[in-house]
């Protein structure tokens, strides 16, 4: 296996080699600058740059601004030239003829100003691509997909990027992503990633090995969603409406108004959105010496939720150094999930290979979650210069629920002769977060900017109480004798952090390192009433402290030809409810057990990626490994008869070792291709349970994307995707592959839009998947059907 990797590796070095190829090391100048709203005076982010000869038209190099709306242009031959500067919705900026005389030149701070033209006079003739790399992260235009629900949709047209066996999103193998939406952390981010509805994305940013200013939990890095914002002055009103053959519905709408000193919002959601259909069938064997016990079951499967909701926001310019924005998200009607089963099972039961007895019901599920959130974030910013290089921000965030939060499962199991009932009750009582931030950054030199700052994150819940049992035919629940009485849980956990980065470049070397610190304060204190009525704690305490390194170095061979070198440490910490030390009801032959000596899985993760690009063309390349210990999975262990009992543990440690390949590529002007593929080797080391054992598999995705332009109104979008197998310390999942088509239209000035989309084309999401653990064989096998979805979308806007 080791020759493998090697071979890998072999591979995408040849391949880097390749593309270098024509590169030129001449000594020659080096141009920079920033771009600014005139106005705000905050950074544009991707406004383009064209740079070119006076005296030679045709001679055109550029690039891009980055996110703090900066542009450096490397390799340029010495004479005169002109810059144009543009963005979408602003006046194009033109720099007057300037001599490049020196070996690097600081053409300082353009301001833009806002367009006077209306955008609905605009046409675009042209899109952005799909996905673009960029050194540090992988952006993907949310445009570009028309076809996908939520952000989490858009999510998989990354390669090495999956669902894992428990619906969590992972990254080359089983690393976990920390969620930022507009530069604010999301506790629950991944449930977030489904609640966004794709149209209110501009792009969403993969960043895997972020710096130390970012918060350092998921092992695999953060998803950062950028939603839709306008910086022009005026109104625009956007809505859409849209169904789908699962039985979906969703009404969105947004109102957006902008002024000279600030602007209002509001938007919000009305839904009932089924989120999965599928079927199941299931084969589970539990052996107890000669005794043997089978379950078989043929179930389909419906996930449906309701993410309505309101969210204001306002920002206002206090004064030209002084801002603040502030957002208030409240949830008008209950949001839910609501999960049902339907169909059948068969209980038989052998001893030494014969047939003791088989049972055979009907069965109905029927999961319920409510819950009303209440989320309140205002961010403060002083800067001490125009151009923002010297910065004071201060971020507030406040989240809560409105009333606690209910959660219920009963099972209906129906037999010839009678029915029995059996499920759980769940409250979650007034969870507060508040997550606070300070930082400091400055430029004190022309290449150096060194930024500090200071975070506390803040999660209560003062009560959490379950209970499992049988149900009479009012829905009245009846504990099961094991059960204990009074079940509690109180979690706590206070993270404390600092951090410090310092930015610098020389030559064609730009590097930026890193420090972050956590302290992490933890409490899931659990309690139930003893028979003498008596109350019984179990504490579960727990200090920590971790440092988080992180390093970043970029050679600019020209502005086409980019290598970086990356590092940094990360963590994972457990979910409050996988430590709650409590037995809990799943279904008639699963129980769920937290784990209160869960300790968090730290990472190490290494990239060495090169991009090459030209036009709007690009050939990206990265060779990565990443390690894991204390990796926490869900498993498997035997309870009584045919019951199992899961739980999280920490099962052992992983690598993840590999290359990814992406190109972006117009191959005509009326089709763009984006094609995105990952080859890694995951080796998984399993010590648990006095078992130790080492997994290998070598692992490659495939994404690749169609975009065909027909007209200026009308577009279609075509997706191929290929998944390849999946492991974990007990389950192996088979590869498959899905193809989605969306078609676009657009009329009456692009103030209608009309699409239609089609999901799994060819009816090719089937899979099973093999559970085993000591005394213990799952077979199952899934189906997941496909649907139509129909969105109609307006909008209009007086903004200029």
């Amino acid at each position: 296996m080791r020759k493998a990797v090697l071979y890998i590796v072999k591979i995408t070095l040849f391949l880097l080699v390749a593309l270098y190829g024509s590169m030129s090391f001449a000594q020659t100048s080096k141009l920079w600058g920033k771009v600014i709203d005139k106005h705000t005076g905050n950074p544009i982010s991707y406004a383009n740059i064209t740079l070119k000869l006076d005296h030679d038209s045709l001679r055109i190099v550029g690039g891009i601004t980055d996110a703090e709306g900066v542009f450096t242009i490397r390799d340029i031959d010495y004479g005169n030239y002109k810059l144009k500067i543009s963005f979408i919705g602003y006046d194009a900026e033109v720099v007057n003829p300037f001599v490049i005389d020196q070996s690097q030149y600081d053409l300082g701070t353009t301001a833009l100003s806002i367009s006077s033209k209306n955008l609905d006079e605009v046409t675009v003739n042209s899109e952005k691509r799909g996905i673009s790399y960029q050194v540090d992260r992988k952006i993907i235009n949310a445009k570009s997909f028309p076809g996908a629900d939520k952000a989490i949709d858009l999510l998989e047209n990354m390669p090495s990027l999956q669902l894992d066996l428990d619906g969590r999103l992972t990254y080359r193998g089983d690393g976990t992503f920390l969620v930022y939406i507009n530069g604010r952390p999301e506790l629950n981010g991944e449930e977030k990633l489904r609640q966004i509805p794709a149209d209110q994305i501009q792009y969403i940013e993969i960043i895997t090995n972020p710096t130390a200013k970012y918060d350092a939990e998921g092992t695999a890095g953060i998803i950062q969603v950028i939603l839709k914002r306008s910086r022009l002055e005026g109104y625009a009103i956007n809505t859409s409406a849209r169904v789908s053959t699962l039985g979906s519905y969703e009404w969105l709408f947004s109102i957006d108004q902008k002024g000279k000193k600030g602007g209002w919002y509001i938007q919000g959601q009305l839904d009932d959105f089924v989120q999965r259909k599928f079927t199941t069938t299931s084969d589970q064997i539990i052996t107890n010496g000669e005794q043997e016990y089978r379950t078989f079951s043929d179930l389909v499967k419906k996930e449906r939720v309701n993410n309505s909701y309101v969210e204001f926001g306002l920002n206002y310019d206090l004064s030209d150094k002084d801002y603040i924005d502030f957002m208030l998200s409240a949830d008008p009607v209950q949001r839910s999930s609501k999960y049902t089963d339907l169909g059948f099972y068969k209980e038989s039961e052998y001893l030494s290979g014969e047939l003791l007895g088989a049972e055979s019901y009907d069965y109905e599920s029927r999961f319920k979650m409510y819950y009303r959130y209440l989320r309140a974030v205002t961010t403060y910013e002083h800067a001490f210069t125009k151009d923002r290089s010297h910065l004071l921000t201060v971020y507030a965030d406040y989240s809560t629920y409105l009333h606690p939060l209910k959660e219920s499962k009963i099972d209906t199991k129906t037999f010839v002769d009678g029915f029995e009932k059996l499920g759980y009750r769940s409250k979650e009582y007034n969870e507060m977060i508040v997550e606070t931030n300070v930082a400091y950054k400055n430029k004190f030199s022309d290449k150096s900017t060194l930024e500090i700052g200071a975070e506390v994150n803040l999660d209560h819940i003062p009560k959490v109480t379950t209970q499992s049992g049988t149900f009479d035919e009012r829905n009245r629940l009846w504990l099961f004798e094991d059960e204990k009485q009074e079940q509690k849980v109180r979690f706590e956990q206070n993270i404390f952090s600092g951090y410090a980065t310092f930015e610098s470049s020389f030559g064609k070397l730009d590097y930026k390192l890193g420090m972050r610190m956590e302290y992490t304060r933890r409490k899931s204190n659990y309690s139930y009433q003893a028979e003498d009525e008596s109350e019984v704690e179990i504490p579960a305490e727990k200090d920590f402290a971790d440092f988080f390194p992180s390093a970043h170095v970029v050679y600019n061979f020209s502005d086409d030809n980019q290598l970086s070198l990356n590092y940094s440490r990360r963590i994972s910490r457990a979910d409050y409810y996988e430590l709650i030390p409590l037995k809990r009801y799943e279904t008639p032959y699963i129980y769920y057990t937290g784990n209160g000596n869960l300790m968090p899985s730290y990472s190490n993760a290494y990239e060495l990626g090169y991009i090459r690009s030209w036009g709007d063309n690009f050939v990206s390349a990265e060779i990565f490994a990443r390690t894991t210990d204390d990796l926490i999975q869900s498993y498997y262990r035997t309870g009584e008869n045919n019951t199992v009992i899961w739980t999280k543990e920490n099962v052992g440690k992983s690598l993840s070792a590999g290359t990814e390949l992406m190109t972006g590529y117009d191959l005509f002007k009326w089709w763009n291709a984006n094609l995105s593929t990952s080859l890694y080797l995951y080796r998984l080391t399993v010590d648990l349970d006095n078992h130790q054992n080492e997994q290998e598999q070598i692992r490659g995705d495939v994404r690749f994307n169609n975009t065909f332009k027909i007209g200026k109104t009308f577009s279609v979008r075509y997706l191929f995707a290929y998944l390849s197998p999946f492991l974990n310390a007990q389950v192996k999942r088979d590869a498959y592959a899905y193809s989605d088509l969306a078609l676009r239209k657009s009329f009456m000035k692009r103030k209608w839009d009309v699409e239609f989309s089609w999901a799994n084309v060819f009816n090719s999401i089937r899979y099973n998947t093999v559970t085993r653990g000591d005394n213990l064989n799952v077979e199952s096998h899934f189906v997941r059907k496909p649907y139509v979805t129909f969105k109609l979308s307006y909008r209009f806007n007086n903004q200029n």
